[in-house]
């Protein structure tokens, strides 16, 4: 553990800018707490428990181009040349149409079954400093889905990117009512997925490393030796912010009891007030769904992904006209039972960190919690409603 100075922190930020970009959470013009990169003079805004946004997105982007592809013409010119085998005095006028003829037809084929592809994955190194722990979770739940864990699939450049990034946690000194990491797993100082932790004690901030990406960060000179106050200060802000935390359910049993009432008919009723808006996915540090696309313009073209969220109607839309989730009722369903159930049974970890920002964020106020306490609980039986 060292120590930095409140007034040593621009000149640390200046110092990792040095070798990495720097990702903070800043205030824009509006006021609002949004993870931007940083430059020299820039205040980072370290008071602000969470962001509007999580920093995945320096990650795992909203929209990224992850190939460019073009169609080859080459074939077309070799029409044009002589052929061999009629380039002799001998040869007729028809025969030599003949096989340009046939040439012709044969480039035009090749000319467009030729692909070019060109992987576009770029990967800047990076420090993403000031993430809550919560935040940090999220890039470890991702890590298992992009990561081929369990032996399934593993994404090249989710990967480059999460190798190129360092993450510096800070310390939640006031969470909010609408924190519930210690329900889990987390916490207001936890360190899981985090290379290094920040906690505010007077005067400056505590810098603890986990790993040599934390390391290297701390090798910086301004850097002074913590003092045992400061040590025990900064045990003691930790230890008081996860008192501040409420419980907001027990685990026990939920994955169970949600297999278990999937056809029940609370379902409807909680997800009635939901208006399919999607800023709760689009919100939280680890929902991970994405569509591909491709834009063509003539014989050039690119390949994107883009977020994707499981509230659109067209979310699991098929290509036959089928979609198993056309109804309201089974897209909420399923955002809560993967988070809970699916994603457990496959990673054996949960989906959600507990950062309360899809409560904080929802239009209509639904609260994740109350949705686990009642659908993760024993219910009556009901006989299913169908959705207006």
């Amino acid at each position: 553990m060292k120590f930095l100075t409140t007034d040593q922190l621009d000149a640390f930020l200046g110092y990792v800018a040095g070798q990495a970009r720097v990702v903070a959470p800043v205030k824009d013009d509006k006021g609002v707490v949004l993870f931007r990169p940083w430059a020299p003079g820039m205040p980072v805004e370290l008071d602000v428990l969470l962001s509007k946004q999580s920093a995945k997105e320096y990650v795992f982007r909203q929209s990224e181009t992850y190939l460019k592809f073009g169609y080859t013409m080459e074939g077309l010119a070799a029409a044009q040349t002589e052929s061999p085998e009629v380039a002799h005095a001998a040869a007729t006028e028809a025969e030599v149409a003949a096989v340009d003829v046939a040439k012709a037809q044969d480039a035009r084929v090749k000319a467009f079954e030729t692909v070019v592809v060109d992987p576009v994955n770029e990967a800047p190194a990076q420090v993403i400093f000031g993430l809550r722990p919560c935040d940090v979770r999220g890039f470890v739940q991702m890590d298992n889905v992009f990561s081929g864990y369990g032996g399934f699939y593993f994404d090249p450049y989710y990967n480059a990117k999460r190798e190129a990034t360092t993450l510096v946690a800070v310390t939640c000194r006031d969470p909010r009512s609408t924190c519930f990491c210690t329900s889990v797993g987390g916490g207001p100082a936890g360190t899981e997925g985090a290379d290094a932790l920040l906690t505010q004690v007077e005067g400056g901030l505590t810098f603890e490393t986990f790993t040599p990406k934390g390391e290297a960060l701390g090798a910086f000179p301004g850097f002074a030796e913590v003092s045992q106050a400061q040590s025990l200060y900064a045990e003691t802000v930790k230890e008081t912010a996860a008192s501040r935390v409420a419980p907001a359910f027990d685990l026990e049993g939920v994955r169970d009891q949600l297999r278990e009432n999937i056809e029940h008919g609370d379902w409807h009723d909680l997800a009635m007030r939901c208006i399919s808006c999607g800023t709760c996915t689009y919100v939280c540090p680890n929902c991970y769904c994405f569509n591909i696309t491709d834009e063509i313009v003539e014989t050039r073209g690119e390949r994107m992904r883009t977020w994707d969220n499981c509230f659109n109607p067209m979310y699991t839309l098929e290509t036959s006209g089928h979609n198993p989730r056309d109804i309201k009722s089974n897209r909420f369903r399923n955002r809560f039972s993967h988070k809970f159930w699916y994603y457990p049974d496959k990673y054996d970890s949960l989906l959600c960190s507990g950062c309360g920002r899809c409560v904080a964020n929802c239009p209509t106020r639904i609260d994740i919690r109350e949705v686990v306490r009642t659908m993760g609980s024993p219910r009556p039986v009901t006989v299913t409603g169908e959705e207006a």
